[in-house]
């Protein structure tokens, strides 16, 4: 894994606006940019860096997709999103693994928000060697199985998602700990509190939300 090299998927909701997803951006030594999400891309002091476009073409012109010529990704597949398509490609182009950041995911249609978080579940299981992670203007979404650690601060708002509801989870070092219970709806592991420098969760298929900056 190529933990000092990051590579960035701009998606087609909301365009980064957040001083530290900014950052990120401008540090990213590749750019997948999903289809229409190109068009902002192209606007923003970000449209020098290298890059791609990846999509199924439907929500790009044919003259636009034409003037792109080889840095247009072409994948007709009717069974994916163009998010999913964009992470396809970076686990073919980088086979031995790298960091990805997902930009843009959130925002605008709300369905497309939903399905785009509990796509990273998805990728975990099907693409291992890549080190995914969603960045919002708020927060940072990443999946995991089983448990996992993680860097916090006190007063940082941590909510748990369990897509397997029948698979109790536990956490350690949040203020309202979860004593293996079943999360069995989405809302029973959110709004939680990390009380140090670091807490951990177990349990099946989780996803966790944290907050950049602390409750005040």
């Amino acid at each position: 894994m190529e933990e000092a090299r990051c590579l960035a998927i701009l998606a087609a909701g909301d365009f980064p606006n957040f001083r530290l997803l900014r950052q990120a951006l401008c540090e990213a030594f590749f750019v997948i940019c999903c289809d229409s999400a190109y068009r902002a891309f192209c606007r923003s002091e970000f449209r020098d860096k290298d890059f791609v476009v990846v999509g199924d073409g439907d929500s790009l012109p044919a003259e636009e997709r034409k003037a792109l010529g080889e840095k247009y990704i072409l994948n007709p597949d009717q069974e994916t999103n163009d998010l999913t398509k964009a992470i396809h490609y970076a686990a073919t182009r980088f086979p031995q693994g790298v960091r990805v950041i997902i930009l843009g995911a959130t925002g605008k249609r709300e369905d497309h928000t939903l399905g785009n978080i509990s796509l990273l579940a998805w990728y975990r299981e099907h693409y291992p060697q890549l080190d995914i992670e969603m960045l919002t203007d708020y927060g940072r979404f990443v999946a995991l199985q089983g448990s996992r650690t993680f860097e916090s601060f006190p007063r940082q708002q941590v909510s748990i998602f369990s897509l397997t509801p029948h698979i109790a989870v536990s956490s350690e070092g949040l203020r309202w700990p979860l004593g293996g219970r079943c999360l069995e709806q989405w809302w029973q592991g959110t709004l939680n509190e990390a009380v140090g420098d670091r807490f951990s969760v177990s349990g099946g298929s989780l996803i966790v939300f944290q907050t950049y900056e602390p409750k005040l």
